[in-house]
C-alpha cells in the first residue's frame, strides 16, 4: 500500500472515504485530489479508487475520476442513491485551479455493482452544473420520505438542498425551506437530530466573526470575478459596505501592482480613499463579472421546523472565534442528549488580516432542544493546539484485554485526546 501511495505522492490529497465499492463485503478506497497549485491538464487532480482483496491489499483501479475532466475534488460522499443495493457516490469540486470564485460542479456516479462508476450528473442531478465552490455535503433524508437526499455546502454557497424523487435529485429553492439568507463560507458540515423532533438538523463550520470581515443580509460582502484588465488571467475583488458605499477590500498599490492599468487613475492614495467598486471598474464591467456575495460567517445551527422549514442559529460565541472545520457529534457527557466538538483555526493568512489562530477548539453541551451552552477546557479537557481539519474517533487495542479511545485531529501539531 505504501508504494502505491508513494507512486502517487505529487498529488494533493484533500479527503478519502472508506466504503464497499465492488460489493464484496470489505473496504475499498476512494482518494479525493485537489488544490489550487495544478493546471486543469495535470493528472495529478484525478481521484483515486483503490479496490480492496479482502486481506488489507489494494489496487489502483485504471477509473478517471470523478470525471474525464481535471478537477480539484472537494468531498466524496457514498449512498445508495438508486436502490439498486450498490454504493454511489457524489463527489463534490472545490474550485478551478487559478480561477478561483468561477463556480464549478458536483458529480453523481453511479456504481454498476462491482465498483465501475458512471457520470449520471446530466441525466439525474442537471443542477449541481456549475452549482459553486463546494467544501462539503451529506446524504441525509431531509423529508423523511425514506430515500437519501443530498445537502451540499461551500464558501461564497447557501445551504443547498437537493430532493431525492427515484434517483433524481431536484434542487428545492432556498426560499422554500427558510435559507435564502444563508449565504457562508462554510466550511464542514454534520448531522444528527439536535432539538429531538425526528428530523435530521445540521451543524456547519464557517469563518468565524475574530477577523476584518463583517456582514449581515442587508449589507452583504461581495466578489467580482472577471479578468478587468483583459491579460488572460482572472482578478477577484473583494468588497465590503462602508456605509452605503461599497468599497474594495484591496489596497491602492495591490491593486495597482495586479492591474498597472489603474496607475494612473489613482496615482496617490487620497485619490483611491473612498472610491467604490463602480466608480473604479464601471457598471458594464461588474455586470459581466461572476458576482458572489455571503450572508453571515457565524459557525451555525441548522434547526428542522415543523412546517419543513429550517432555522439558521449561530452557536455560542467560543465557535466564532477562528475559521471551525473538525466536527464530531456525541453525547459526551452522558445526560441523553447530542453535544458538539468543534476545531480548527487558519494560519496561511496575508499578513494584513493575521492570521486566524484563536480556538483552541471547543465543546458545545446540547440540552435537547437545540441550544448549546460552551464547555470551558479546564472542564471538558478538550484542548487543541495548532490547525485541526476535522475530529474523527479513534480505537486502538493497547493489549489483549484492554481498549483506548479517543479522538484525532488531522492537522499541523495536531494532538490525540482521550476519553
Amino acid at each position: 500500500m505504501e508504494a502505491l501511495f508513494e507512486e502517487k505522492k505529487i498529488s494533493e490529497e484533500t479527503d478519502c472515504l472508506f466504503f464497499d465499492a465492488d460489493g464484496d463485503g470489505d473496504q475499498d478506497l476512494y482518494i479525493a485530489c485537489g488544490g489550487n497549485e495544478f493546471p486543469s491538464s495535470a493528472a495529478a487532480l484525478i481521484d483515486r479508487l483503490y479496490f480492496n482483496d479482502g486481506k488489507g491489499n489494494f489496487n489502483l483501479s485504471e477509473q478517471i475520476l470523478p470525471s474525464t475532466q481535471f478537477e480539484s475534488t472537494a468531498c466524496v460522499r457514498a449512498s445508495d442513491i438508486d436502490k439498486d443495493g450498490d454504493q454511489d457516490l457524489f463527489v463534490g469540486i472545490r474550485l478551478k485551479p487559478f480561477r478561483y470564485g468561477v463556480p464549478v460542479h458536483g458529480y453523481l456516479l453511479q456504481n454498476d455493482g462491482q465498483g465501475k462508476f458512471q457520470n449520471v450528473t446530466l441525466t439525474a442531478a442537471p443542477e449541481l452544473e456549475n452549482l459553486g465552490m463546494i467544501t462539503d455535503a451529506i446524504f441525509s433524508d431531509y423529508d423523511q420520505d425514506g430515500d437519501d437526499d443530498l445537502i451540499v455546502v461551500g464558501e461564497w454557497m447557501p445551504l443547498v438542498f437537493f430532493e431525492n424523487e427515484d434517483g433524481q435529485f431536484k434542487k428545492v429553492a432556498s426560499e422554500q425551506l427558510g435559507l435564502a439568507t444563508s449565504y457562508g463560507w462554510w466550511n464542514s458540515m454534520e448531522t444528527a437530530d439536535f432539538n429531538q423532533d425526528g428530523k435530521p438538523d445540521y451543524v456547519l463550520g464557517n469563518h468565524g466573526r475574530n477577523s476584518r470581515f463583517r456582514t449581515t443580509v442587508e449589507k452583504p460582502l461581495q466578489m467580482f470575478v472577471d479578468d478587468f484588465d483583459q491579460n488572460g488571467s482572472p482578478e477577484q475583488i473583494l468588497a465590503r459596505y462602508e456605509d452605503d458605499k461599497l468599497l474594495p477590500f484591496v489596497r491602492r498599490h495591490e491593486l495597482v501592482m495586479q492591474m498597472p492599468g489603474l496607475k494612473k487613475k489613482y496615482l496617490r492614495y487620497k485619490n483611491y480613499v473612498g472610491q467604490t467598486v463602480e466608480d473604479i471598474f464601471g457598471a458594464s464591467a461588474l455586470a459581466k463579472a461572476t458576482q458572489l456575495q455571503v450572508h453571515t460567517l457565524q459557525s451555525s445551527i441548522v434547526l428542522s421546523q415543523a412546517d419543513g422549514t429550517y432555522i439558521l442559529k449561530p452557536l455560542p460565541d467560543v465557535a466564532q472565534f477562528a475559521p471551525m472545520y473538525g466536527i464530531l457529534l456525541d453525547d459526551f457527557d452522558a445526560d441523553g442528549f447530542l453535544d458538539i466538538l468543534l476545531a480548527g483555526n487558519f494560519d496561511y493568512v496575508k499578513p494584513e488580516m493575521g492570521r486566524y489562530d484563536a480556538s483552541y477548539g471547543t465543546l458545545l453541551k446540547g440540552n435537547g432542544k437545540g441550544d448549546f451552552e460552551a464547555i470551558p477546557a479546564k472542564q471538558s479537557g478538550f484542548r487543541v493546539l495548532g490547525q485541526a481539519r476535522d475530529i474523527k474517533y479513534l480505537t486502538i487495542k493497547m493489549s489483549n484485554t484492554s481498549w483506548w479511545r479517543g479522538t484525532m485531529m488531522p492537522c499541523s501539531g495536531s494532538k490525540l485526546m482521550w476519553e
